[in-house]
């Protein structure tokens, strides 16, 4: 799978979707016309996956004005159809046409033959842009199942449709954007899931800044960041746009003065509170009639989730028994007008929703919790894991803690089932050793499970947690500024130690890392082993590794992701470490490590001058990788020459133009007093030749043989031939990689390691 890394714009979405399907095409397809038809069907289709609440509508919203105002998305766009599928039925069967035009059909009077036409029409058009937004909110019931291709005249569930046009099957020359929450998305069959998948991150820190100044005004806004400054698991969630208003409003409102906030449970619980005292509310119902009403609210809420059921209509709420004044005040209402297509009677129909999924999930919780047996409570077990459960269990949690559960008893002041702390104990039961997890999903069950604590913040729940814990954790780190908030609040609760085996990917950034790192610093979770290699390393993440090295047995990084000064940094603190042998980087020795150094050819060239202007004996092994070497360079290796033990000549992309300059480093290998060994490999020992003059001041020489023409074999014998000594010589062919990779790496190790 090809993964593009880094930012993109909503203006470069569909041109790196296109790249996406041709790197894949290039990979998948074997003739020209079959990767031209995989281009076609899948170089269009853009998927978005993220947290709730992270801005996913909100993206599609911004591609609305970009493709229609701003014209700088598909500008040659003649049909845009936006849908939100939280609005269907997912099991009644609709036409395409419905599928595409749902809630847009007042106006809409055309025979059967007329809509057919256009959806033939459709078909053969480029000019269509299709923005689908909520693959979550919709009941997939086979998401991991192949379903058959659709005529496109047929009448579908949603599911039905959806899938087909991600298969590239319906409207293949339409532009396609789905959004989904990461856990539906990946439930899905992975040929469902084509095209580029690309991820909505959150804010930055200036976007955030933006946001809580537009809440909280410029007066106060120092006020609330020293309050998210002190509490960083609080700070990370407000990289999530939803959670960061409600963060912000708690935080700068009186309500919140009186308990800390340190969950969302806690802040859903503050703002409703806050809301619920408004006047907005008290003008309109009595005490009594707002406790009566929230909790209808919250069995409607469960009754939706269980139903998928997300859009409700006025018989939905006479079967629970809400009046209409509960639901303006608390629901977010609209009228959907339709022409009755016979008649052509204008009719109103009034369809409410909550104002966001996490609210309808929050009630839906506070049902579970407060009015559901703990029978039934049970019975409900197997939904917890569930993605499209996953933020309720997650409040399921939060109300754990003694507090919120208070909270909400004076929230809700109607007849509650009393049977807490048996619900409590069914929760805890949910956190499982990890040896009974399946191991390809560790690093997310470990996720999971921090979430759980984090958002419980409760003794108990963190005890269980523990116990549940091996010894040694092995996993992924945590990328998203949420989870890495989780992990390091779950793995902070821990009273006894335990060790990380932690391994940072490519789709982690410095600021995941140095954020995860400080985190962890001062845990009893010590990290043992840190593979950090994908993740390009900025001042404060190295400050951040930095604290971790006396604990740590093998660290494994990218020198070239790591600017001179920062490598001086870490080579300097693993020296000063009380035991660098006990620590192995790169799977070398620290206590060599730390004067072992490499210089690569993209780096920049007052990097290489900083490092090679370090005091003579800083410097005791030194690999020159694809480097072109020049004057300047080279007067400045020439001291190090005097006292290094190794020296490792590399080429393999670029011309390293050693000629001019080998001569020079053999005459210096000369005048030396002990010997050294030298690695040479690829085309650069092409420019062995002068070397051979001084092998009495070398005791080990290994080189790529086959780069040697038949001169420099009969020279390089000649030459060990007249050796004073050549039992104190040793020549090693380089193994080649190619045939034989572990063989070339035990070698290269045991090279550098000696």
């Amino acid at each position: 799978m090809y993964t593009p890394e880094g930012s993109i714009r909503i203006e470069e979405l569909f041109d790196v979707a296109k790249q996406v399907a041709q790197q894949e095409a290039d990979h998948k397809c074997n003739t020209p016309e079959a990767k031209a038809m995989h281009v076609l069907k899948y170089g269009n289709i853009v998927c978005v996956v993220g947290l709730p609440g992270v801005g996913k509508s909100t993206l599609l919203k911004m591609m609305i004005s970009c493709i229609v105002k701003d014209k700088s998305v598909k500008p040659d766009t003649k049909f845009l159809f936006h849908v939100s599928l939280k609005n269907f039925n997912p099991d009644e069967k609709i036409s395409l046409l419905e599928f595409l035009l749902y809630g847009n059909l007042s106006e809409w009077n055309h025979s059967d033959e007329e809509n057919k036409a256009l959806v033939h029409f459709l078909y053969n058009n480029p000019n269509v842009v299709i923005l689908i937004d909520g693959l979550d909110e919709l009941d997939t019931k086979q998401a991991n199942k192949r379903l058959h291709a659709c005529q496109l005249d047929s009448k579908q569930i949603p599911e039905v449709f959806v899938k087909n046009l991600l298969m590239g099957n319906l409207l293949p020359y339409a532009a396609k954007v789905i959004t989904s929450r990461p856990g539906q998305f990946y439930e899905l069959h992975p040929d469902y899931r084509q095209g580029l998948v690309s991820e909505v991150r959150g804010m930055d820190k200036p976007a955030k800044k933006d946001l809580t100044k537009q809440i909280c005004g410029e007066a106060n806004l120092e006020h609330v960041e020293k309050i998210l400054a002190e509490r960083p698991n609080l700070d990370a969630l407000c990289s999530i746009p939803v959670h960061c208003i409600q963060i912000v409003a708690c935080l700068h409102s009186s309500v919140s003065s009186g308990r800390e906030i340190n969950s969302m449970t806690d802040v859903f619980i503050h703002t409703l509170t806050n809301y619920k005292a408004s006047d907005h509310v008290r003008t309109s119902l009595s005490e009594k009639e707002i406790g009566q009403g929230l909790v209808k609210l919250a069995h409607l809420a469960y009754k939706g989730l269980a139903e998928r059921k997300l859009v409700f209509q006025q018989a939905d709420f006479e079967e629970v028994g809400i009046n209409e004044q509960t639901v303006d005040i608390f629901l977010h209402t609209y009228v959907e007008k339709s022409h009755h297509l016979k008649m052509r009677i204008l009719e109103g129909k009034k369809r409410s929703f909550f104002t966001h999924l996490t609210w309808h999930e929050f009630f839906a919780a506070v049902h579970m919790i407060l009015f559901m047996s703990h029978e039934e409570f049970r019975r409900c077990m197997d939904t917890f894991y569930d993605p499209h459960w996953e933020v309720v269990t997650r409040f399921l949690y939060g109300i754990c803690n003694s507090t919120s559960y208070e909270d909400l008893k004076v929230i809700f002041p109607a007849s509650m089932i009393k049977d807490y702390k048996e619900k409590k104990n069914i929760l805890k039961s949910l956190i499982l050793p990890q040896q009974e997890f399946d191991q390809y999903y560790i690093s997310k069950e470990v996720f999971i499970l921090s979430g759980w604590v984090h958002e419980a913040n409760d003794a108990e729940i963190s005890q269980r947690f523990q116990e549940c814990m091996p010894q040694l954790i092995e996993m992924d780190a945590p990328s998203y500024a949420t989870e890495i908030s989780d992990v390091a609040f779950a793995f902070n609760t821990f009273t006894t130690p335990h060790d990380l085996d932690l391994t940072m990917y490519h789709g982690s950034d410095e600021a995941s890392a140095e954020t995860l790192l400080r985190g962890l610093h001062g845990s009893q979770a010590k990290i043992k082993v840190l593979n950090i290699r994908g993740v390009w390393m900025t001042d404060s993440t190295t400050q951040a590794l930095l604290p971790h090295l006396d604990v740590m047995d093998e660290l494994y990084l990218d020198e070239r992701k790591l600017s001179a000064q920062n490598r001086i940094i870490l080579h300097e603190a693993v020296e000063r470490l009380t035991n660098p042998q006990g620590l192995t980087v790169n799977r070398i020795n620290g206590d060599r490590w730390s004067k072992y150094w490499e210089l690569y050819g993209y780096q920049p060239d007052d990097d290489v001058m900083q490092i090679l202007l370090l005091p003579p004996g800083k410097i005791k092994g030194l690999n020159i990788e694809d480097m072109r070497m020049t004057d300047s360079k080279t007067q400045a290796l020439l001291p190090h020459l005097d006292v290094m033990d190794k020296l490792g000549l590399v080429s393999w992309f670029n011309d390293k133009n050693l000629n001019p300059y080998m001569e020079d480093i053999s005459r210096k290998i000369m005048d030396r007093q002990n010997k050294i060994q030298i690695w040479m490999e690829g085309p650069a020992v092409e420019h062995v030749r002068p070397l051979f003059q001084c092998l009495d001041k070398i005791s080990k020489l290994c080189l790529s043989m086959h780069y040697l023409t038949s001169d420099d074999h009969r020279l390089l014998e000649e030459a060990i031939q007249r050796l004073h000594s050549p039992q104190d010589f040793a020549l090693e062919e380089i193994a080649d990689d190619d045939d034989d990779d572990d063989e070339y790496w035990d070698q290269r190790l045991e090279f550098w390691n000696q």
